[in-house]
């Protein structure tokens, strides 16, 4: 996952994701990084609910997500310095609508986080930001195989986790990493991810500015504040 110079190193990588140690604590119920921070995720990335706040921010708010945009948090209000470290890219296309103000469409997430108490793994994950969502209804908690996809590496199929989010039941794939060291390792500036369920892409999206997030990441995992604790501005 995240940019791999090499293939001993990919590969390395890949095998540890969803490894047994990895995927006993998220059955054993050690997996609190994830349950601590989905009600909050799900309000910081509620982007219907924004769009139809003012017009103004409204309208200000989904040029940033068409263009791509960062949002930095700690998803526990009581959390310890360097725990529960959020990264998230929000992007989406344009919806030309005539005669009514543009809206968006193939919106998703990209979420980066951990460690957080008893998990001391990290978290990659992928969210649809809109009701226009692929994400097949699966069964929570469980794992599911698709393919992912990243820059010009190969594609592996592979185990993730499918979640769902908040009290809209919005769904979400994870896959889970040993540290978030590894995980901060591959952040390159400008990096694409795809992910595919049953021969079908239910996730694209690519990132810019991953230099800069990684520097806001690895100040949270420092135990330091966010520099900006709501979004990155490029």
């Amino acid at each position: 996952m995240i940019n791999i110079k090499t293939p001993i190193l990919a590969a390395g990588l890949i095998a540890v994701l969803l490894s047994s140690s990895v995927h006993a604590e998220i059955e054993g119920g050690s997996f609190d990084v994830l349950g601590s921070i989905m009600d909050k995720t799900q309000k910081e990335i509620d982007v219907q609910s924004t769009l139809k706040g003012n017009k103004a921010e409204a309208e200000k708010y989904r040029e940033k997500i068409i263009k791509g945009w960062w949002e930095f948090m700690q998803g526990k209000s009581n959390a310890k310095p360097g725990e529960y470290c959020i990264a998230t890219f929000l992007q989406a296309k344009r919806e030309l609508q005539p005669g009514r103000t543009d809206g968006m469409k193939d919106g998703m997430a990209v979420m980066l986080s951990g460690p957080g108490g008893n998990y001391r793994g990290a978290l990659l994950g992928f969210m649809p930001i809109g009701d226009d969502h692929r994400f097949p209804e699966y069964q929570k908690g469980k794992p599911i195989m698709v393919t992912l996809k990243q820059g010009n590496l190969s594609p592996v199929t592979l185990n993730a986790i499918y979640m769902t989010v908040g009290k809209s039941s919005r769904p979400m794939i994870l896959f889970a990493v040993p540290n978030i060291e590894a995980l901060m390792a591959g952040m390159v500036d400008d990096w694409s991810f795809e992910v595919i369920y049953q021969d079908q892409t239910i996730a694209d999206i690519t990132w810019h500015s991953g230099l800069k997030a990684r520097a806001e990441l690895e100040q949270c995992v420092a135990g330091k504040p966010f520099d900006n604790k709501s979004h990155l501005k490029d």
